[in-house]
């Protein structure tokens, strides 16, 4: 594996040792390149190494045992059960037309909270990311979308337009469910996870434009998402 050098570290170990547990290296119960082989080969640093493999857990393809390793898990992705794909069949078309309007606010969103969040507000995202990140150990899809909720939320209310944040509230409740039946889908749970945390960087650093870029294509994301649930077939 050629070393990395692009900023988003975790997302692309995340892929690179993806594509090696999926292309034939390793079979279900083998032992997994320890910290400081990944470390060594993609010049990351251990940090960033163990949150891929938490991540990797948590989306079902490592398994971590303490004091022993980390172990292969599952070699190939696996499609959602069918219980998810009928929810999404029967209510796809009313999910998009929510995804629309979320396309179209929370870009907005994310530039006024530039201009007017308070460095509580900032705090408060960071504190929520950091919960999101603990949550993917546990798998919990209902916590998980409860603290993507929180997340999304708490920037609208860092705009401080009540009717920004009243709009957004109609959505929002009306969205629970499919948060839920999304993070069902192990694999949306890093479409998620590192858009979160570009976007929470870009808001730190002021950066309006990549912001509205990092938003817009977390919600195109999860767009598709959504289209590929819907167009499974059973």
């Amino acid at each position: 594996m050629k070393p990395l050098d692009k900023t988003t570290r975790t997302e692309m170990v995340v892929e690179k040792l993806k594509e090696c547990i999926t292309t034939g290296k390793f079979s279900v119960g083998d032992k997994f390149y320890t910290e400081k082989e990944i470390s060594n080969m993609l010049n990351v640093g251990r940090s960033t190494v163990r949150e891929a493999n938490r991540i990797l857990q948590a989306i079902g393809y490592l398994e971590i045992k303490p004091g022993r390793g980390v172990f292969v898990a599952k070699i190939k992705e696996e499609s959602p059960d069918n219980s998810i794909v009928e929810w999404f069949k029967t209510h796809g078309l009313e999910v998009m037309d929510f995804m629309d309007v979320r396309m179209a606010i929370e870009p907005l969103a994310v530039k006024l909270a530039i201009e007017r969040a308070s460095d509580e507000d900032i705090k408060k995202l960071e504190v929520i990311h950091e919960q999101f990140k603990l949550a993917i150990d546990k798998g919990d899809s209902k916590e998980l979308a409860l603290i993507d909720c929180s997340f999304h939320n708490a920037i609208v209310e860092s705009t401080y337009n009540e009717l920004l944040i009243s709009v957004n509230r109609k959505i929002s409740d009306a969205f629970t469910k499919y948060r839920e039946m999304a993070f069902s889908v192990r694999e949306n749970i890093i479409n998620a996870l590192n858009p979160h945390e570009s976007i929470l960087n870009a808001i730190k650093s002021k950066n309006e434009k990549k912001a509205q870029r990092e938003m817009l294509k977390h919600l195109q994301i999860s767009l598709r998402d959504i289209r590929n649930v819907i167009n499974i077939q059973n």
